[in-house]
């Protein structure tokens, strides 16, 4: 939490000082989810696709450098797989399905080449699953590093996000049950439009 506190105080000095080119605009993503599973004796997750969207702000802090936040929805499914190993089981595995409702608050710093042309967008975001059975921690922090372009006022950027600290939840179907524990990864197509600007 340190951590997170210190890089939201950064950010929030940088907002004050994005005067210039300010701008509001919509998102959308899509995704390949490929979860890193823990060895042990519960659920293994499926890679799978999902998607999102949301609004975003953004503002220059500094000739070619820019900063950008928002707030985001994101949804996947997973498929889960959980061995049986008693022989008293008339299946050899179960099978869940886990849903992520997710809201997404991103904080990402931009340098621009070749006068916009491409972007080197590092950044992190904060992730909270809603209506789980169980989840811990309560949000995760994901970090990012991406590359894009524009074609006329569009954007697009190819990114990868990693998770560095392992996730838990409780996967419930009937009376079967089984823990689910996973590092998250994500490989995101991003494209975005504003449709506010201040110069």
């Amino acid at each position: 939490m340190k951590t997170i506190a210190t890089l939201l105080l950064i950010l929030s000095v940088l907002c004050v000082h994005a005067q210039d080119r300010l701008s509001m605009g919509i998102k959308v993503e899509g995704f390949w989810f490929m979860p890193h599973d823990q060895k042990y004796f519960g659920a293994v997750m499926d890679n799978s696709i999902g998607a999102g969207t949301g609004v975003y702000f953004s503002g220059n802090i500094w000739k070619t450098f820019s900063m950008n936040t928002g707030v985001g929805y994101r949804f996947m499914s997973n498929d889960c797989t959980k061995t049986n190993f008693s022989a008293e089981s008339t299946s050899p595995a179960d099978r869940y399905s886990y849903n992520q409702n997710c809201l997404v608050v991103p904080f990402n710093l931009r340098k621009n080449y070749f006068n916009g042309l491409l972007f080197v967008e590092p950044g992190f975001e904060l992730d909270w699953i809603m209506g789980r059975e169980n989840r811990e921690p309560k949000h995760e922090l994901l970090w990012k590093i991406g590359l894009g372009s524009h074609l006329g006022k569009l954007e697009y950027s190819l990114n990868y996000l990693w998770g560095s600290k392992q996730q838990e939840d409780m996967l419930v179907e009937g009376i079967k049950f089984a823990p689910v524990i996973y590092k998250s990864r994500l490989v995101q197509l991003t494209v975005s439009y504003p449709l506010w600007g201040k110069k």
